[in-house]
């Protein structure tokens, strides 16, 4: 099967990328607890109320939580993908 220029380039990143499993997903679970973090912090300054420990702690579970997920959903999505190219 004939690969366009994008597909190849996907292959290629995804060969390098698939062995570091753990590094990818936890790359992604990093970004999300800091997204939720900047989040809860822009929404606090805005609103003017304080931003206690419990908040932080919370906050960053989501971030946990929600970071996983669309790391595992991420990593299968893109296993998926991989599959159907080098088939």
């Amino acid at each position: 099967m004939r690969l366009d220029e994008k597909d190849r380039k996907f292959v290629k990143d995804w060969k390098e990328k698939r062995e570091g499993k753990f590094q990818f997903i936890l790359g992604i679970v990093l970004q999300v607890i800091l997204g939720a973090l900047t989040y809860k912090l822009v929404i606090t300054y805005f609103s003017g109320s304080m931003f206690d420990q419990m908040d932080f702690v919370l906050f960053g579970a989501i971030g946990l939580i929600l970071g996983i997920v669309v790391g595992f959903l991420k990593y299968r999505k893109n296993e998926k993908r991989y599959a159907r190219l080098t088939r």
